[in-house]
């Protein structure tokens, strides 16, 4: 195990980092922007985009293939997400702070919304 490196994030290993439990590869920004605009242009690579990006990138085919899974995974949690908010936007339900991030955020709004409310009850 001499070969290891003493930083299990650092990535010295030409682009590979071995995180804790898997090895897998850390994309430069230069492959992640290329498959996003791909990705912009059709959420579905056809075998045939596949072997042109998997050349001009120096990826795998199946790395390719496995990225959009991915990041189709991604874009459904993103939709996911979207949707419960504008649906906690109609109802006064409160919702439990997401995991990372601040959980105070879905409390500013709603005070907002109440007094909005009011005064629109005050008009008629």
């Amino acid at each position: 195990s001499a070969s290891v490196a003493p930083h299990p994030l650092s990535p010295l290993g030409g682009g590979k980092t071995r995180t804790k439990d898997k090895y897998r590869v850390v994309y430069t920004d230069h492959q992640r922007l290329e498959l996003e605009k791909e990705f912009q242009y059709n959420k579905y690579i056809t075998m045939r985009r596949k072997s042109e990006l998997s050349m001009a990138l120096s990826l795998s085919e199946r790395q390719i293939k496995i990225w959009f899974q991915n990041r189709r995974a991604k874009e459904r949690k993103i939709n996911r997400k979207r949707q419960q908010h504008s649906q906690q936007a109609t109802t006064t339900t409160p919702t439990p702070p997401s995991l990372g991030g601040p959980g105070d955020t879905h409390i500013s709004t709603s005070p907002r919304q109440d007094i909005l409310s009011d005064t629109v009850s005050e008009e008629y």
